[in-house]
């Protein structure tokens, strides 16, 4: 009985095979008539960078340190930061004569752009009216949100425990003008909220030949409905230039596990070297590195810190070997 039935339940299989298939089809050729197709698998992996953070470097002469400046800028900050470097004809082909600068331009991290012909960055006067102008915050670094901007003669240190990103909730920081102000600070390393920026922009206009940009931008910034400005103890932590900040302490260590256990501390026995000096995220020098201000660089102790807590501040500096190798003597070895 039980192979009877067994064998009468075997045809209903393909049936049933047969109904499905049949239900498949008109479902997928009811789509297809309605021009519904299958998402395809994308072909592009998503950006590792994030378009709301750019760092910007604006310098039309083809200067020797504009290559290795730009590559340690990019070393230095966050891996999600991209960069756009805006040059003339001859900075642009100075640039583009780094391998390591054309590999970071093919991956999408570096953009390299001419700056437009009515630019001009000959003069102070110059700079400041191309960095309030609309074209630059509404086309050039769209759609930047943050925007750092730095200059040849400033730099970010590799070894600083802060990075850009600390200072992301405010709209203007830069080396402050007033230790114990509540605003304001140098545009030559300074980071910049750009919708912020822009509103001011497209209801007032920087009159020429007047205040620095830093300045008329800053002091809008203050006044602008719910800013945020880094006052000056925040802005010291984030650039030095003219006035020195707090200095660095070590504590004692506390250990875990075999490994010291404090959490953003310096502790004695591998920090020591730090003890009592400033130490900010970056410097800004002015004058392509000519102007070093006392409170920073005016004794011997306070340029060899500098020089081993952050050596990468060299590039910025006029220093010629030839000052300390002098051509008629040992000129080979």
């Amino acid at each position: 009985m039980v192979d009877s039935l067994q064998g009468q339940r075997r045809p209903c299989r393909p049936v049933r095979l047969l109904a499905i298939f049949i239900c498949t089809s008109l479902t997928v050729f009811s789509l297809l008539k309605q021009g519904a197709t299958p998402p395809l698998p994308s072909s592009r992996p998503p950006s590792p960078f994030n378009a709301s953070k750019l760092a910007l470097l604006v310098e039309d002469r083809p200067l020797p340190v504009l290559a290795p400046l730009v590559l340690h800028f990019m070393a230095a900050l966050p891996p999600d930061w991209r960069f756009l470097f805006l040059g003339s004809a001859s900075s642009l082909s100075a640039v583009n004569a780094s391998v390591a600068i054309r590999n970071h331009a093919r991956t999408g991290r570096l953009g390299l752009q001419r700056l437009p012909a009515n630019v001009s960055t000959s003069s102070q006067e110059m700079i400041s009216r191309f960095l309030t102008s609309r074209w630059l915050y509404e086309t050039a670094v769209v759609p930047a949100e943050w925007l750092l901007v730095f200059q040849t003669d400033s730099i970010v240190c590799a070894n600083s425990r802060l990075a850009v990103d600390d200072f992301l909730e405010y709209d203007w920081v830069g080396a402050p003008w007033n230790p114990d102000g509540k605003w304001g600070g140098n545009g030559g390393l300074s980071l910049r909220r750009v919708s912020r920026i822009l509103e001011i922009l497209r209801n007032q206009e920087r009159p020429d030949d007047s205040e620095p940009e830093d300045v008329w931008l800053s002091e809008r910034l203050l006044y602008f409905p719910g800013s945020n400005m880094a006052n000056g103890s925040v802005s010291l932590s984030f650039s030095g230039e003219i006035h020195s900040g707090r200095p660095e302490h070590v504590v004692l260590p506390s250990m875990a596990n075999g490994t010291v256990a404090n959490d953003g501390d310096y502790v004695e026995g591998m920090d020591d070297w730090r003890d009592g000096f400033y130490e900010p995220m970056g410097y800004h020098t002015g004058g392509s590195g000519v102007w070093l201000h006392s409170p920073l660089w005016g004794t011997p102790e306070l340029r060899r810190h500098i020089w081993s807590y952050c050596p990468e501040v060299k590039m910025t500096l006029p220093m010629d070997v030839a000052l300390f190798v002098p051509g008629n003597c040992g000129e080979r070895w």
